[in-house]
């Protein structure tokens, strides 16, 4: 696995990648998923934790997406029912010199706005597919979100009862 230079929280909110979905859950429900992400993240295969926290600031976790290699997650903020933010420390993937994300959950009425931020600078050969990079992203959040919002659906019915909706 190549090392990658770390993105910091700063630079990660300059990014230009950004997209927002609506989920009928309740933000510690979300929140919850965010821990074993190949469970509903599109092309994600694995997910394990490498570090001897399993959350948490500077934890890190191994993940294999699908078409584009493995990457080393290390966690920048982990604040329940709020906010996981990574830069990814290495990869196999000959596409990123450095990337990082941002998930940021924002309380609704009647759910949670479940926000996605992506900082990518692409290698040479990334560049290559710079052109699609906002097209690609925004196809995997749609799936990812619908893939999210199966599996937590379940706090919806409390949501009803918490908000009387």
């Amino acid at each position: 696995m190549r090392e990658l230079t770390p993105v910091s929280l700063e630079e990660l909110a300059t990014t230009r990648y950004r997209y927002s979905s609506m989920l009928r859950a309740t933000p510690d429900a979300v929140f919850a998923e965010l821990g074993d992400p190949s469970l509903w993240f599109a092309l994600l295969h694995h997910s394990v934790w490498k570090s001897g926290a399993t959350s948490g600031v500077g934890a890190e976790r191994e993940v294999g997406v699908h078409g584009f290699g493995s990457f080393r997650e290390r966690m920048l903020a982990w604040d329940p029912g709020e906010r996981v933010a990574f830069t990814m420390v290495g990869t196999t993937s000959p596409l990123v010199a450095r990337m990082a994300e941002d998930m940021v959950l924002e309380p609704l009425e009647d759910g949670v706005r479940f926000h996605w931020n992506v900082f990518i600078t692409p290698t040479r050969l990334g560049r290559v597919i710079q052109p699609a990079q906002g097209a690609i992203l925004k196809g995997l959040f749609v799936r990812s979100m619908s893939n999210l919002a199966k599996r937590t659906v379940w706090s919806a019915g409390r949501l009803a009862a918490t908000h009387g909706t």
